[in-house]
């Protein structure tokens, strides 16, 4: 939002736009990395024949989904008004002068891929787990790569949807109306996931095994 809003003050439309693309691939480049490690160590662990879905990796898996169910009510947002996020205060300044100073292709690419890395601690542990069902899913391997697809597109799909509001034009302060408004649902949602994700894994993994 804040680096759509610096560049569209800054250039034209056309430009603007451009910059917002490279700055979307940096995103997407960053999640494709991290999951393709998570998904290739995955595979390692399968390899030396440590069967991590039926093993004590099932109960750290769902043990980390219900610390990050908990944390994602209390931490996600900071508390008081606004949508602060979990992130340091230093990082979200370096994120903002990064966002306001940004000219080129390869500056929004960069941003883009340093904004994924911010939430890392609450994306990894669920391409973790997403990988491990991959792996399972590979005797089968049309699906597995439908669903490799889906995992790495998702999350830039957000980015897609602010773009296109500014397109639309939208402003800052519409968008920023809009996440003010989603907070509470937001709020609800991570935990909801997280801890039905972990009850999945209690169910199909560690109690069926």
């Amino acid at each position: 939002m804040l680096f759509s809003h610096y560049t569209r003050g800054k250039f034209s439309r056309a430009r603007a736009s451009d910059l917002s693309v490279f700055f979307i691939l940096g995103a997407e480049a960053a999640s494709a990395c991290i999951f393709l490690c998570s998904y290739y160590l995955a595979n390692l662990f399968f390899l030396y024949s440590f069967r991590p879905e039926t093993s004590f990796f099932a109960w750290v898996a769902v043990g980390v989904l219900i610390a990050l169910a908990i944390a994602s009510i209390f931490c996600y947002f900071r508390p008081g008004p606004g949508t602060r996020l979990f992130i340091s205060r230093a990082s979200a300044r370096a994120l903002d002068t990064h966002a306001r100073g940004a000219k080129s292709r390869s500056d929004a690419f960069i941003l883009g891929a340093m904004s994924g890395m911010c939430e890392l601690v609450f994306a990894l542990p669920l391409y973790v787990v997403a990988s491990v069902e991959l792996i399972e899913l590979s005797v089968t391997p049309a699906p597995a790569y439908l669903l490799m697809l889906l995992f790495i597109i998702a999350p830039i799909l957000p980015l897609f949807v602010i773009r296109w509001r500014f397109a639309s034009r939208h402003n800052l302060a519409e968008l920023q109306r809009s996440r003010v408004r989603s907070k509470s649902f937001i709020r609800i949602l991570l935990p909801v996931c997280y801890l039905t994700i972990a009850i999945l894994i209690i169910y199909f993994r560690i109690t069926a095994s």
